[in-house]
């Protein structure tokens, strides 16, 4: 009998997979599709390498400041598409050589669960004495009129087109949204985002939505929030996506409609009313150990609906293995840092102003260019917000600026550490470095 089967070999079932084998378990790892799932092969990696490459289009674009003339810069758009594959195939060989030197089985095909401690999977059942559900989440979709004309996609999708659409509406301005429309504003896309609520962003604090906001508006990609998007039409050998904006229907040429709406609990074509799991429309119902109502089988990442990313679901993993060996772990999924890989970045932890009682709290603001490292790579644009609660204890931090994906890190350890701004003031920042907005912020508290 096996002590772990793992359904889904995405970032959370892979790394539980792992930390299981190396803390002793016998795993079995199943994947019906790619291993890495969604993340790695049409998700966080070729996304990222794509913005990479999109981040120095802009840096050529711009370096006349640095004194560096050079002629038009321009894209290799097969170049670009191989790069991309080159990093998701790299990644994939890493994961399938971890897998095999640490002799975890790994089987491909579709599972099912037939009950408490059977797998079944390519015609063979498989006894263990834990299941743990790591079957991730898929795109919403939309139902419009001309829903299934070829233009439009979904993020997926749009990372497989053959060319740099001329002219691109991006539904939804949440993180998978603004993501693809910085991205391909770069490559030369004429952007347009469409997003159904007041602000882009909407789970994110209220001074980095506003700042987003300008920013995306000045790069020059069209922003219409309080909008809906109706339907795509084509007329006369061209199509267009009509939108209802606060001043009235807008005709939009395209090129391709990516439909970026949020993602849904994908639960792996798992009978769960069948074997008496609790669901909602959220994903698998867990609790503090991500149990479900059937106590060894367990659900983590994106399928139970808590928080949808990639580290999240690995620090489910984590916390169930720990739960399983006997050796309970305090992991702060309080704390859980959000990214979006925008120009610039936006990085957020904790609680958002908006969110709080007045009067409860204080705030500290520091903007970029101040910072000397950040006037050297011009790259000025943005500020650090923290939070503290009255007892001088940080309870937020949100950036928008350069690095702000990595910077949100240091802030994340003090406040898993519950590092009060006494002592936090005294760490040593480098200088020139952008981790001194971090230090200057800290230093507006008395």
């Amino acid at each position: 009998m096996k002590d772990l089967v793992i359904i889904g070999a995405g970032p959370g079932g892979f790394d539980t997979a792992v930390f299981a084998k190396e803390q002793g378990l016998d795993v079995t790892l199943i994947e019906k599709n790619k291993i890495g799932g969604t993340c790695l092969n049409w998700g966080c990696i070729p996304t990222k390498a794509l913005y990479h490459i999109a981040t120095l289009k802009n840096e050529f674009d711009h370096s006349d400041v640095f004194g560096i003339k050079h002629s038009n810069v321009t894209l290799d758009f097969e170049s670009l598409k191989k790069r991309k594959e080159d990093v998701v195939a790299f990644q994939a060989k890493n994961m399938m050589h971890t897998i095999q030197k640490l002799g975890i089985e790994y089987i491909e095909g579709s599972a099912s669960i037939l009950d408490s401690t059977t797998v079944k999977v390519n015609g063979t059942e498989i006894k263990t004495k834990h299941i743990i559900i790591a079957t991730g989440s898929s795109p919403k979709r939309m139902t419009f009129y001309g829903s299934d004309l070829p233009v439009v996609v979904d993020s997926k999708g749009l990372l497989e087109l053959k060319r740099i659409p001329k002219q691109l509406v991006v539904v939804g301005g949440g993180v998978i949204g603004l993501e693809m429309a910085s991205i391909f504003h770069q490559f030369g896309s004429e952007v347009t985002i469409v997003e159904y609520e007041k602000s882009i962003l909407p789970t994110f604090d209220v001074d980095i939505r506003k700042r987003a906001t300008n920013l995306i508006k000045r790069s020059g990609i069209k922003l219409f929030t309080s909008s809906k998007f109706l339907r795509v039409i084509e007329e006369d050998n061209q199509t267009f996506a009509i939108v209802l904006t606060k001043k009235g229907e807008l005709s939009i040429p395209v090129d391709q409609v990516l439909i970026s709406i949020g993602r849904e609990p994908a639960f792996g074509g798992l009978d769960l009313e069948e074997l008496g799991i609790r669901s909602s429309r959220n994903g698998i119902i867990v609790n503090e150990n991500k149990q479900t109502s059937i106590p060894n089988i367990f659900a983590i990442g994106d399928v139970n609906g808590e928080l949808m990313l990639a580290h999240k679901a690995t620090y489910d993993g984590y916390k169930v293995v720990s739960y399983i060996i006997g050796k309970p772990v305090n992991i702060r999924f309080d704390l859980v840092p959000s990214v979006v890989f925008s120009m610039p970045e936006i990085a957020s932890v904790g609680k958002n102003e908006d969110k709080l009682e007045k009067g409860s709290y204080k705030v500290a603001k520091y903007m970029y260019r101040s910072n000397a490292k950040a006037q050297c790579m011009n790259e000025t644009d943005g500020f650090i917000k923290m939070i503290v609660d009255m007892d001088g204890f940080i309870i937020g931090c949100h950036i928008i600026g350069a690095h702000a994906s990595d910077l949100i890190h240091e802030v994340t350890a003090m406040m898993n550490e519950n590092a009060n701004i006494s002592s936090y003031q005294n760490v040593i920042h480098a200088h020139p470095t952008l981790s001194e907005v971090i230090g200057e912020c800290l230093k507006q508290f008395h």
